[in-house]
């Protein structure tokens, strides 16, 4: 069984054949979406399924043009069990927005703080922000995506609770494993990060670090276990 806990279907080429291939066969995906819209658009289309769920996100990268849409969010968040993508991105393309994004950021947790969620976060040049944000908020159950900050934030994050979710491309690379090391095993999920990411093959990433699937289920059952 796969446990994607991140994955973007909804920009897939066929998004239908995706999931029901994946529910066929078992495997539990999150979809990530990018804006309140998006999730709008495709809720209807997987409410019924078992094993596949949707996230209600709101992109670090998309706040400086979609502010419009947070109200939008705050409508929908008793939809869904699952938030995601959210978070900050202050890399060189997107730092110019980054007082929007912490506002859109605070929206997002404000809306979050007494509820039972999961949140899949986005964290990239941003790593420590998020982590005083969600800490600002007491915010439970959160999955840090594709982390690739500071080594030394890490036991912090793990203190917390949180969870890291890799990918295969993290793990055949120098710092992705470096990463990877400093994680304990009952704090790892995996994840796709499909179709962004090339190197997605959750087998392989399981593989390439010495993992089970049977680790990574009863991991995500144990983050399950907390909103039910």
């Amino acid at each position: 069984m796969i446990i994607d806990t991140h994955c973007h279907f909804d920009m897939m080429q066929n998004p239908e054949q995706y999931i029901q291939s994946a529910e066929n066969k078992g495997d539990i995906i999150i979809g990530m979406t990018n804006l309140p819209s998006h999730f709008q658009m495709g809720y209807a289309h997987v409410r019924n399924f078992r094993h596949i769920r949707l996230a209600l996100g709101f992109h670090p990268q998309l706040a400086a043009k979609s502010s419009h849409e947070l109200v939008s969010f705050g409508k929908q968040v008793n939809k869904t069990s699952y938030i995601g993508e959210v978070g900050l991105d202050f890399s060189k393309d997107f730092v110019a927005s980054k007082e929007k994004q912490i506002y859109a950021f605070r929206y997002v947790l404000n809306h979050i703080k007494d509820k039972d969620k999961i949140v899949s976060v986005h964290s990239r040049k941003a790593e420590k922000e998020v982590f005083e944000l969600l800490q600002e908020y007491e915010i439970k159950n959160v999955i840090f995506h594709w982390y690739s900050g500071p080594l030394s934030l890490i036991n912090k994050i793990i203190d917390a609770g949180y969870y890291f979710s890799i990918n295969e491309a993290m793990t055949v690379s120098i710092s992705g494993r470096k990463i990877i090391s400093k994680i304990p095993q009952n704090q790892i999920l995996t994840e796709s990060d499909a179709p962004f990411n090339k190197h997605s093959k959750i087998l392989n990433a399981i593989s390439n670090i010495g993992l089970t699937e049977d680790l990574i289920y009863s991991n995500f059952l144990k983050l399950i276990n907390t909103i039910v």
